[in-house]
């Protein structure tokens, strides 16, 4: 472990206490945490898959059955200086379930961190362009996807 490996996880371990004692997993292919998971009576294994950036965390929650892996909720975690806080939730389940998909999940995500900033900008009456929320919300996400372990 190279030692911005080694930065990056006592950095996600101080400011991500959800993940501190976890057993996580890396999986290079798809560049993402997995959780350990459970199995429910039903058969079914749930797990969370993150990804972290110096900004973001993306916590899915993801729930394997028999035919599909469904996309049960996103949370995005941020940062305040002291701890981590959430800045955006979604879930689906019952009968509004989704089928995960990376492109929807990434979609989803990008939303998400432009309904925060988008609210931050009103908060602060600072007017600000779709577009320019949409960017700056794109490559945020983005940075949460680069490979930064290896």
């Amino acid at each position: 472990m190279n030692s911005t490996s080694t930065s990056l996880a006592i950095v996600a371990n101080r400011v991500l206490p959800s993940l501190s004692g976890a057993q996580l997993t890396y999986n290079a292919e798809k560049n993402i945490l997995l959780t350990m998971g459970y199995t429910s009576q039903a058969g079914n294994t749930y797990y969370r898959a993150i990804r972290l950036s110096p900004r973001l965390a993306v916590f899915y929650n993801i729930g394997e059955g028999y035919k599909y892996t469904f996309l049960n909720g996103i949370t995005l975690f941020a940062f305040d200086g002291r701890k981590p806080r959430i800045i955006g939730q979604r879930t689906w389940g019952g009968y509004n379930w989704v089928v995960f998909s990376e492109d929807f999940a990434r979609r989803q995500s990008i939303l998400m961190v432009r309904d925060f900033l988008q609210g931050q900008m009103r908060m602060l009456n600072a007017p600000c362009q779709e577009q320019q929320l949409m960017e700056m919300s794109r490559q945020l996400i983005a940075e949460t996807e680069q490979k930064r372990l290896m």
